[in-house]
């Protein structure tokens, strides 16, 4: 077995990227399928200052966790719950609960270790919120 298959280290703003839709920011992929993982997929977003909310989506299978580097995280789930994490604050998102995420600051950029486990494609877009109750705006 190579050593590559044994160990994969990374720093994270030289890891591969990916545009967040909308515009809103970057994803730097540090481990997931394209390295050989099949139960965790990590990597980091830098979501822009004032960038709007992300598509309304779930997972099917995947948990899915948040924690807080620099900045705050809005996170809103369905039932029209609303949530802001802040720096070294985690947040936890069980399978099939709808929820999108952002920048909950206009001034500063948020930066976000994500994990998903198990890892692979698992983003199933909604058009709305469930029972059509949408989380506040942020004040």
């Amino acid at each position: 077995m190579a050593d590559a298959a044994k160990f994969h280290k990374v720093k994270i703003d030289e890891a591969p990227t990916r545009s967040l839709a909308m515009g809103r920011g970057i994803v730097h992929r540090l481990v997931d399928p394209d390295v050989g993982s099949s139960n965790v997929d990590v990597h980091v977003n830098d979501i822009e200052p004032g960038a709007s909310r992300g598509e309304i989506h779930y997972h099917a299978r995947a948990e899915n966790v948040y924690i807080v580097l620099d900045g705050q995280l809005e996170v809103c789930i369905e039932g029209g719950n609303r949530y802001v994490l802040d720096v070294g604050e985690a947040g936890f998102i069980p399978p099939g609960v709808v929820h999108t995420a952002t920048n909950a600051r206009s001034d500063v950029r948020c930066r976000i270790v994500e994990v998903y486990a198990p890892a692979g494609r698992d983003f199933h877009e909604v058009e709305d919120w469930p029972d059509g109750i949408e989380p506040p705006d942020l004040e």
